[in-house]
């Protein structure tokens, strides 16, 4: 019922009928991920529609219109494409897809070799390129940052780019299938306790009957100001290994609503703020996401319907309260839990040792130890951390002290800045990078820029930080030549660089450039011949590849067309 009072409030509004919008696709929709699921750094904008694990599948517009927006990249979307609908108000968007239809394709081609770049940002003029309702508008696929073949599909409000869940309009997925609980969190804030110590609590939740859960502790004691959080995730009818994100969670306490969370539209500025929504911390280390039901200082997500007093509850009336938590899916299956907590009315004292220098999240800060500076703007925490800082000896692999920084626990919500001071031979100082050390051991590259004989970067997490060099060349491997045919061919090869990461390439042929299409999760480069381009013959294939501290690979091939 929920999903189709949405979908009639939304329609009515704009005056159309869930008629107006058909299915991407010819078949059954099943979902590998749900609108405002919990993503890194992000809410999910869309839904994931499994293509059985294969490229190819026809994709359908949903309605008439006309492209607003094509955008091809190496990362995130891929090729994506966007169709107005003025007759909704709406946009509608595909993600990795695997390659647009050919009137499509002819016009992003020729953007393509008119800034001689396969990465593009294309706004086409308005009803320039029109699309009617049921036209293939190409195929799909697994480019960009896609995890597996499958269509990322949205729908957004026109005018403000909000993406909205669309299984409120009518799309249909099965799913009688009702969320999973896995676990709850309480936590402690100040002068607080839990059953007598001074300690967050995690507690695993057990299925009793479909859709009603109980907690494995037989009592709570609490006393003081006093949070909770939950952890949950929820399956659909034909995909039952996918943990999908819910659709709302309620928190109740004694009958009273306090917390209400909610997934039916998303605005980009603030989807980063999922980083105060769940426990990073809990995240980082056990690689699990509770979703808070209170809100941390600095945490301006509208998704909150209901936050009573940040969802922070005071216990100290030696009551029992009744702790009531409603988890639903956008087809309104629904699970439970409830409990039952003691507060008490005194708290043990505990003793307090925090002489550090506290970081307030509204101020900005500058943070230094020895030959490290950190620069934090106002706001780039959620809320007040306390400094702490350590380095260690530099190594084999490092030209400076490795550098301790606040912990990887902490999130941030902006960029923040990092500079190094080292004296570096001459000859290795253009291929110093300050790098971030990964728990692999591994480097991550965070920037290159000298100015005053300090090394500086900007990033966005914490952790441990060091200068390294890299003066190897990326490496360009697997060259393969394939005639199909008369008139086509493929030249492929792979590209990769373990350092600091590749940021160029160009290829050419005879002297011109090439369109190479670049997978980097397999580090594919790859040129389907263009006949309108190509003169049959000998062909001079020049492939240049550099990486973020100008090492360069260069190959040249000769091939016969």
């Amino acid at each position: 019922m929920r999903k189709i009072y949405l979908s009639l409030c939304l329609l009515l509004t704009l005056g159309v009928s869930s008629q107006d919008y058909i299915s991407p696709f010819d078949f059954q929709l099943f979902l590998s991920g749900t609108f405002g699921e919990l993503r890194d750094n992000h809410f999910h904008a869309g839904i994931d529609v499994k293509t059985n694990t294969q490229e190819g599948k026809k994709l359908k517009a949903i309605a008439d219109g006309y492209i607003s927006r094509i955008k091809v990249s190496t990362w995130g979307y891929g090729k994506v494409l966007y169709i107005a609908h003025p007759q909704t108000g709406h946009t509608s968007v595909y993600a990795h897809m695997q390659r647009f239809n050919k009137k499509i394709e002819n016009i992003i081609k020729e953007q393509q070799y008119k800034n001689e770049s396969f990465e593009i940002n294309f706004y086409p003029k308005k009803n320039s390129i029109l699309i009617k309702q049921g036209e293939i508008i190409g195929l799909s696929g697994n480019s960009g940052g896609s995890g597996g073949p499958h269509l990322h599909f949205e729908i957004r409000d026109t005018k403000t780019q909000n993406p909205l869940n669309p299984l409120a309009f009518g799309f249909k997925v099965l799913d009688n299938i009702e969320p999973v609980l896995t676990e709850i969190k309480i936590y402690c804030h100040k002068n607080s306790s839990i059953n007598q110590r001074k300690e967050d609590l995690r507690i695993p939740l057990t299925k009793i009957q479909n859709g009603k859960y109980s907690i494995n502790d037989s009592k709570i004691n609490v006393n003081g100001d006093i949070s909770f959080s939950i952890s949950t995730f929820d399956r659909q009818n034909g995909a039952p290994n996918n943990k999908n994100g819910v659709y709302s969670i309620k928190m109740y306490v004694d009958e009273k609503l306090i917390h209400y969370f909610e997934v039916d539209e998303i605005n980009f500025d603030e989807t980063r703020f999922i980083n105060s929504h769940i426990d990073f911390s809990e995240y980082t280390d056990d690689n699990i996401r509770f979703n808070r039901c209170f809100t941390l200082p600095f945490n301006r997500l509208s998704n909150y319907k209901v936050n009573i007093n940040k969802g922070i509850l005071n216990f100290s009336d030696n009551k029992l309260h009744k702790i009531r938590f409603e988890v639903r899916d956008i087809e309104d299956n629904l699970s439970t839990l409830e409990f039952d907590i003691q507060s008490e009315e005194t708290s043990p004292k505990f003793y307090s040792e925090n002489d550090k220098m506290l970081v307030e999240y509204d101020e900005a800060h500058k943070l230094e130890i020895e030959e490290l500076t950190c620069y934090l703007p106002s706001y780039a925490l959620y809320k007040d951390e306390y400094f702490k800082a350590k380095s260690t000896p530099k190594n084999k692999k490092t030209l400076s002290k490795v550098y301790h920084l606040m912990d990887k626990n902490i999130a941030l919500h902006k960029e923040i800045a990092i500079s190094i001071k080292e004296n570096i031979p001459n000859n290795l100082k253009e291929k110093s990078y300050i790098a971030l050390i990964r728990e692999n051991g591994n480097f991550k590259y965070k920037g290159k820029t000298w100015k005053d004989g300090y090394l500086h970067a900007k990033t966005t997490e914490f952790g441990q930080f060091t200068i390294a060099c890299d003066t190897t060349s990326p490496k360009i491997f697997d060259y393969t030549y394939n005639k199909i045919s008369e008139n086509s061919g493929i030249v492929s090869v792979k590209i990769s660089d373990n350092e600091s990461g590749i940021s160029f390439y160009r290829g050419e042929i005879n002297g011109k450039w090439i369109l190479m299409d670049y997978d980097y999760k397999t580090n594919l480069l790859k040129y389907e011949i263009d006949n309108e381009k190509i003169v049959k013959g000998e062909q001079n294939l020049k492939i240049v590849v550099m990486d973020k501290l100008n090492n360069k690979t260069v190959l040249k091939k000769k091939f016969i067309y």
